[in-house]
């Protein structure tokens, strides 16, 4: 009889560890939701950093350099202005009028303004007798031009460049915004629809050469291609100078441009 007593005490005081140990182990995982658990804690979004450049306003991981470099403004500034000019004779060429434009990178208190005033003076009374679809054609900022540049920027990065493009270069007809990293186009993404620039900008994730590679058909070659690669652009250069129109242009930024050309 005692011996028996002894086993039941025993029994419970094993229960009673047992359901001590029990009540401080954790509780087991829920079931998925949407593949994540909904008891583990969810890692914080990435804090993200504005910025306004020219027209544009972006947005980018602020603990990632890479996806903005302000050093560069003056140089994003000085290629907007280029291909305002090579746009003006491409088009010009074509009887496509550029209507005014700002001078890119200038503040808003020293903008300057294309005139064209006397020009148009000039031709309101020849355009009096003539018929609506006779009427000079013309290409703004921000819309699209049929037969405009197509544009290429090959390593896009969080799309400022191609952003900045659809904001204050006239008569383009569209601006490829490519990036062989996930994340980035998906950057682009958000700061197109930002921007309100859909209609002229799509992001694109492929490989640069690959995707140059691939437009070297004529009809396919892109007026204008930018280069700003985060290192030597040379094992871009030869896809590039087959994927660019005739007559074309291309921008290449790199700090050791002076190392390829000797």
């Amino acid at each position: 009889m005692r011996e028996a007593c002894t086993v039941t005490r025993w029994i419970l005081l094993c229960r009673a560890q047992f359901m001590e140990r029990k009540a401080q182990k954790p509780p087991s995982p829920p079931a998925m939701e949407n593949g994540t658990r909904s008891w583990e804690e969810r890692p914080p979004a990435d804090p993200v950093a504005t910025v306004t450049e020219g027209a544009a306003k972006i947005v980018f991981p602020s603990a990632n350099e890479v996806f903005y470099n302000p050093v560069q403004e003056f140089n994003r500034d000085l290629t907007c202005a280029v291909i305002t000019e090579f746009a003006r004779i491409h088009l010009g060429a074509k009887g496509i009028q550029m209507t005014a434009v700002k001078v890119p990178g200038e503040k808003d208190s020293e903008k300057i303004a294309v005139d064209l005033s006397d020009q148009e003076e000039e031709t309101a009374g020849k355009n009096e007798n003539l018929a609506p679809g006779d009427w000079p054609r013309t290409a703004a900022v921000g819309e699209i031009c049929e037969e405009g540049l197509r544009v290429l920027e090959g390593l896009a990065a969080s799309g400022l460049r191609s952003i900045r493009f659809a904001l204050e270069v006239p008569g383009l007809q569209s601006v490829v915004a490519n990036d062989a990293s996930a994340r980035a186009v998906e950057l682009m993404h958000r700061n197109v629809e930002l921007n309100g620039v859909a209609h002229l900008v799509q992001p694109n994730q492929a490989d640069a050469r690959m995707l140059m590679y691939q437009h070297q058909k004529a009809p396919e070659r892109f007026d204008v291609i930018d280069l700003d690669p985060y290192g030597s652009p040379a094992p871009f250069l030869d896809a590039a100078v087959q994927a660019v129109s005739d007559g074309g242009l291309l921008c290449v930024t790199c700090t050791d441009m002076a190392v390829l050309a000797g």
